[in-house]
């Protein structure tokens, strides 16, 4: 099959109202414009060729396609090649979903990343170890019982952690990929856990409930690293005592108050294409792994799942070598007075001097240690596999 349009058609069947009222007005459109429509074109038709130039192109389309293909915009993509494990991520994601391997159809974000293999179920224990003191004193006994880290050093553990929790959010922009490609469809849902047990919270809800939390955060001047890598810290405590009582005193649309003990966002993910899916993703977003992947797709995907694993272990251990040299450079450059040589020496290579305080307390000492005998990145190693073995 074959279509012939002029610019005029063309604009008129993809344009949208804005493309189609420009033409209307300039007789025209310029290249930014034409080019947004020719990706939209491309969806539909094998072929698409333009000759001519301005008003008097002449368009001609063949080969019809019975399934729209997906459309190739760089902007979907953005940013994420800058992290070595996105297109293993991203595959793995795709085949579990083709292939229906997920137990359930909404779940948080964690309990997906597990369902997809992202992150190990002892991972995902120790993210949810940040809101449980006993769960983290198990995970503190274990990397202790393993050697890998001192009661001093315990730092580093929250630091893996919050490598860990980077997962959650390059998931979810994987999701919401998909759902641009047509993919999936992806919706989210606040679910909170109260009084009378499990329940929805709706959007106007939600929104007071994040407004109080924000403002409790400005107040006690807390980020939300803070509260990952720093619960320890007296303003992270205050906060939580405080965040703590104001959710319970949250109330429903009748003034009754709900008893929030805490809240979570589920995710339903459901498979949208067909079972062509995952080749036209490849096709489209994965070029290089379309021809491994129809040889043979159960090796395809046990190999990328490898993949993702040794990716991930080499992208932690990117960030822990670039914290390591910015943490020797900051000792260097650390100048301090004591009372005597023999303090300064110790100390000056550790602390700058609004930390004098902590180190009297040998708060992250440990840590320093481990930077200054160059151990921090092999620490960081040894954590990894022991929670990904």
């Amino acid at each position: 099959m074959e279509k012939i349009f002029t610019v005029a058609e063309l604009v008129n069947e993809y344009g949208t109202e804005v493309q189609k009222q420009s033409f209307q007005n300039n007789g025209n459109i310029n290249k930014r414009s034409f080019d947004s429509i020719i990706k939209k074109v491309e969806q539909d038709w094998e072929s698409v060729i333009v000759e001519g130039r301005g008003s008097k192109r002449k368009i001609t389309c063949s080969g019809k396609r019975e399934e729209k293909a997906m459309k190739k915009d760089g902007r979907v993509r953005s940013g994420r090649q800058q992290v070595e494990h996105r297109i293993p991520m991203d595959i793995i994601v795709a085949t579990h979903l083709e292939y229906d391997m997920t137990r359930e159809a909404s779940m948080g974000l964690g309990r997906w990343a597990v369902e997809f293999g992202l992150i190990t179920e002892l991972e995902y224990n120790l993210l949810r170890s940040r809101y449980n003191s006993t769960m983290r004193q198990k995970h503190i006994d274990m990397v202790t019982k393993h050697g890998i880290l001192e009661e001093n050093q315990i730092k580093l553990l929250d630091e893996f952690t919050a490598q860990c929790l980077e997962i959650y959010g390059q998931l979810a922009k994987t999701l919401e990929h998909m759902k641009k490609c047509g993919i999936i469809l992806f919706y989210e849902n606040w679910m909170a856990y109260g009084k009378d047990g499990k329940f929805n919270i709706n959007p106007e809800l939600m929104k007071k409930i994040q407004k109080t939390r924000l403002d409790l955060m400005k107040k006690h001047d807390v980020v939300e690293f803070n509260l990952t890598a720093h619960y320890n810290a007296k303003k992270v405590k205050a906060f939580k005592r405080e965040w703590k009582q104001a959710l319970a005193e949250v109330k429903d649309e009748n003034g009754n108050k709900l008893g929030i003990k805490y809240y979570w966002k589920e995710y339903a993910v459901i498979l949208k294409a067909s079972s062509k899916a995952v080749q036209r993703y490849l096709e489209a977003y994965c070029a290089d792994a379309l021809e491994a992947y129809m040889n043979n797709k159960g090796l395809f995907i046990n190999e990328n799942e490898a993949d993702y694993v040794i990716k991930r272990k080499v992208n932690i251990m990117k960030k822990a070598e670039k914290r390591h040299k910015q943490k020797l450079k900051e000792y260097k450059e650390q100048k301090f007075t004591f009372s005597n040589k023999e303090e300064n020496e110790i100390v000056r290579y550790f602390y700058t001097q609004q930390e004098i305080e902590d180190i009297l307390a040998g708060y992250d000492l440990g840590v320093k240690k481990l930077h200054l005998q160059n151990l921090y990145i092999e620490r960081m190693s040894q954590l990894f596999d022991l929670y990904n073995k």
